[in-house]
């Protein structure tokens, strides 16, 4: 069949819930319907924990390639599992039809919770980049704490942290930046309300870029 040829061999996995580990063979297996984090849906694994009977969600790229694309739904594949046949008595002869009851959905393990990430902050060029490094560079000079490095490469090509602020004003930071071939500037310090700033400047690019981090509350 194409379903066992492209699972040769069971998943070992562990639930969610009760976090034993298990072998789920392909007639265990089925597929859920999941949301995206940017809109839509994807189709995902998942199985029944023979434990504890939580469902678990396997996702597709932990899969064999096509795998899940085969698979019933979990609708579909419970009623295989269930026995609604006719009853025996027990004298051996059939009575009537009795429906087994429906089995009770497991629940489903809920997803672990998405790292909030903050997104890099935007590079800009130009004059505006320009006047962003001579402002961050001043406001470095006048913080006792800041930071200013520039990595640079020597005469003999070798590369060197070198702090510039007593080397250049403010005027002529940029035919330093030349002079010294150097290849990235970052820049730093703290807020009078505790926030901390940082600013890069690669020279190469022309690019600059300023984030700041709000004071813990």
């Amino acid at each position: 069949m194409v379903l066992a040829s492209r699972l040769s061999r069971p998943l070992q996995r562990r639930c969610a819930h009760c976090r034993r580990v298990q072998d789920v063979r392909l007639p265990a297996l089925y597929h859920v319907v999941v949301p995206n984090k940017g809109g839509g849906t994807r189709r995902d694994g998942g199985y029944d924990c023979r434990f504890c009977g939580t469902a678990n969600i396997i996702p597709a790229s932990e899969m064999p390639q096509g795998l899940v694309l085969q698979l019933p739904s979990r609708a579909e594949l419970l009623p295989v599992a269930a026995t609604s046949a006719e009853t025996p008595n027990a004298s051996g002869s059939e009575t009537d039809d009795v429906e087994a009851p429906a089995p009770s959905p497991s629940p489903i393990a809920p997803p672990r919770p998405a790292v909030k990430r903050v997104p890099p902050p935007a590079w800009i060029v130009g004059a505006k980049a320009q006047t962003t490094l001579v402002k961050a560079f001043e406001r470095s000079k006048a913080d006792s704490d800041g930071l200013c490095t520039a990595f640079v490469r020597t005469a003999g090509g070798v590369p060197a942290l070198v702090d510039p602020r007593d080397q250049v004003d403010d005027g002529d930071l940029l035919d330093w930046l030349d002079r010294n071939a150097c290849e990235l500037l970052v820049l730093g310090g703290s807020g009078a309300d505790g926030s901390r700033w940082k600013a890069v400047f690669h020279p190469f690019a022309g690019a600059a870029t300023l984030a700041i981090e709000p004071a813990a509350d």
